[in-house]
C-alpha cells in the first residue's frame, strides 16, 4: 500500500500533460509523427503493443493538420471513432488487426482517399451470432466518394455479387483494390462472373485478388472486360488453384495486362516489376 500514493501521483501528473498537451503525450507512450515544413503533424502511425488508450486515440480529432493515421491493434470499438470526422484534411486511413469494433459503419463518410482494412478480427468474433453482419461488412462503406485506393483483406472479404455492385455504386473514383474473395465460413463463394462485370464501370488499373481458387475462365474473363485494367495481381501461395487457365484467358482477351500470380508455396505476395 506504500506505493499507492506514488502510483496516484504519476497518474495525475500524466492525466495532466495530456490534458496540456494531448500530441506529445501520445508521442511519449509510442505514437510516431511526420510534421511538414511549419512543424504541423500531418501522419500518425500506432503500431501494434503500443499503449495508447481511448482517449488519447481520440484525441487525434483535435490536431486538424492531420493526413494520414495508420494503427495496429486500436482500442477502440463500435461508435468510437468520431473523431475521424474531425479531421477535414484527412486524405489515408490504415487499420491493421482490429479487435474491438464488429462493424464498419464508423469508418463511412470520410474523405479519404486511401483506405486499408486488414486482418479485422473483430468483424469476425464479435459477430458469431450475427455471422451475416461480418459477410456483409462492407456494405457498410458508404459515402467515401474520393476514394481511389481500397486494401480490404481477411476480414472484411467481399465474397458474392451485391458486394461487387456495392464497391460499382459507391467507389466511382477507385482506381486499385485489393481484396480477399474467401467466403466466411459457414458460406459458399457466391461471386460470378456477371457479378464480376460491375467493376467493369469503375476506372480500376490494378485489381490484387486473395483466395480466388473458386476463379474460373468466365471470371478471368468478366476481369479482362475492364478496359482501364492495367495489372492483375493473384495471390495464389494458399489457395492451391492452377493458374494456367487464368493465364490463357488473360493472355487471349488482355496480353498487354500485367499479369502477376505469387505460386503456391512461395513467400512473397505477387508484386509489379518496377519499370
Amino acid at each position: 500500500m506504500r506505493f499507492l500514493p506514488l502510483l496516484l501521483s504519476l497518474s495525475l501528473v500524466a492525466t495532466s500533460i495530456f490534458a496540456k498537451d494531448p500530441a506529445s503525450a501520445m508521442e511519449n507512450a509510442g505514437a510516431k509523427f511526420k510534421r511538414n515544413g511549419e512543424g504541423q503533424i500531418t501522419e500518425i502511425t500506432i503500431y501494434q503493443g503500443k499503449e495508447i488508450p481511448l482517449e488519447m486515440l481520440q484525441s487525434i480529432g483535435e490536431i486538424n493538420s492531420v493526413e494520414k493515421i495508420a494503427i495496429n491493434q486500436p482500442v477502440a470499438g463500435d461508435g468510437e471513432w468520431a473523431f475521424l470526422k474531425k479531421l477535414p484534411k484527412l486524405i489515408s486511413l490504415t487499420i491493421w488487426h482490429g479487435h474491438e469494433f464488429s462493424k464498419l459503419d464508423d469508418f463511412a463518410g470520410l474523405p479519404i482517399e486511401r483506405l486499408t482494412i486488414g486482418g479485422c478480427m473483430g468483424l469476425r468474433d464479435l459477430n458469431k451470432e450475427t455471422p451475416e453482419q461480418m459477410r456483409d461488412a462492407v456494405l457498410a462503406l458508404k459515402d467515401l466518394p474520393n476514394l481511389t485506393y481500397a486494401n480490404l483483406y481477411h476480414s472484411p472479404t467481399l465474397s458474392n455479387d451485391q458486394h461487387f455492385a456495392h464497391l460499382a455504386a459507391n467507389f466511382p473514383k477507385l482506381e486499385e483494390i485489393k481484396i480477399d474473395v474467401k467466403p466466411p465460413r459457414g458460406y459458399e463463394p457466391g461471386i460470378s462472373p456477371e457479378g464480376l462485370q460491375a467493376l467493369t464501370k469503375l476506372p480500376l488499373k490494378v485489381i490484387e485478388l486473395e483466395n480466388a481458387s473458386a476463379f474460373t475462365e468466365e471470371h478471368m474473363a468478366a476481369l479482362a472486360k475492364i478496359e482501364t485494367l492495367e495489372a492483375l495481381l493473384i495471390d495464389n501461395r494458399r489457395s492451391g488453384a492452377d493458374p494456367k487457365l487464368w493465364k490463357k484467358v488473360i493472355s487471349e482477351h488482355r496480353p498487354e495486362v500485367d499479369l502477376v500470380i505469387a505460386p503456391e508455396g512461395t513467400k512473397d505476395a505477387p508484386k509489379r516489376a518496377r519499370k
